[in-house]
């Protein structure tokens, strides 16, 4: 007979298997982490019919937490809920691996640790041959167009200010229906480089699917193979992040997004070397001037009206 998690790890668990999980156990777990203190108060049967699952989807959710039936499930939804209650939103945004009582110097080699675990794993589990066919189309297309919500839309920023920088027509929307308009003007020899971790941001999923209608090809940045964005996209660059005591959503999957994306950009940079070089030169000397100790820089120095 298996034997039960430790109290505080059911929630955490549940989450960490959803990617693997059969489509109905994950539908299931998915409803059930909406709300799990609800869940804890219900009978097998109420959960069932609530989810549209079959009994036997719970049986077999318990036995991949390695519970011993539905009324240890219930337990330990009702302990972990309870301690979400005093905990706050602090484990949700923050994470598990530092407290509000922990020494900075902590804090920060946690944060480096979690980091460094994070990038070195996402590349390491990278596949290679999809980045160069990425970079290949990207390098080469009429426009692209780089899209994300909420932390992968700051990611999506950053990645198309770089690429607009070595002279590849790329832009990025913050309005979701400026980028469905956007999306439905592509076409051929177009391209989206969709950013979500979790695969199933709606917004993103459309605008993958507006693109790809229209002929345009679509490349996805997600960490969810099996996420519905994946399953819309031509392209899938994995991102692999594991979860962590330190919080993924906040913080550790924009590392693991970035460092995906460096990759890319570096190899689209390859494949468009002349036009990168001049291209840096001459936005490098643009702004010269706006930067401290350039050559239009009149702190150093008295300033002579001509």
């Amino acid at each position: 007979m298996s034997s039960s998690p430790p109290r505080g790890d059911v929630i955490q668990r549940m989450r960490e298997l959803l990617p693997t999980m059969p489509e109905a156990q994950r539908s299931l777990a998915e409803l059930v982490l909406d709300d799990p203190a609800a869940a804890a108060r219900m009978t097998i049967v109420e959960l069932a019919e609530q989810c549209g699952v079959s009994t036997g989807t719970i049986t077999r959710l318990c036995r991949a937490l390695d519970l011993d039936g539905y009324s240890a499930l219930r337990i330990a939804l009702a302990s972990d809920s309870g301690r979400a209650d005093v905990r706050g939103t602090w484990a949700a945004h923050i994470g598990t691996d530092l407290t509000k009582g922990d020494d900075i110097r902590h804090v920060a080699n946690v944060i480096s640790a979690n980091i460094g675990h994070v990038v070195a794993e996402a590349l390491a589990r990278l596949d290679l041959d999809l980045v160069e066919r990425a970079a290949g189309l990207l390098a080469a297309t009429r426009r692209a167009v780089i899209y994300g919500i909420g932390g992968s839309g700051a990611t999506a920023m950053e990645f198309q200010q770089r690429l607009y920088q070595i002279r590849v027509p790329a832009w990025t929307y913050t309005d979701v229906h400026v980028a469905l308009t956007g999306a439905a003007l592509m076409g051929r020899g177009d391209a989206v480089v969709a950013i979500s971790h979790t695969g199933r941001t709606q917004e993103v999923c459309d605008l993958v699917t507006e693109a790809r209608s229209r002929g345009a090809t679509t490349i996805a940045i997600t960490n969810d193979l099996t996420s519905p964005l994946a399953g819309r996209a031509d392209l899938v660059l994995a991102t692999g992040v594991r979860e962590l005591g330190f919080s993924t959503e906040t913080i550790l999957a924009r590392h693991a997004q970035l460092a995906v994306l460096d990759v890319l950009y570096i190899a689209i940079a390859q494949r468009t070397y002349e036009q990168t070089r001049e291209a840096i030169a001459v936005t490098t000397k643009a702004v010269s001037s706006h930067q401290l100790g350039g050559a239009g820089d009149t702190a150093s120095g008295p300033r002579r009206d001509l």
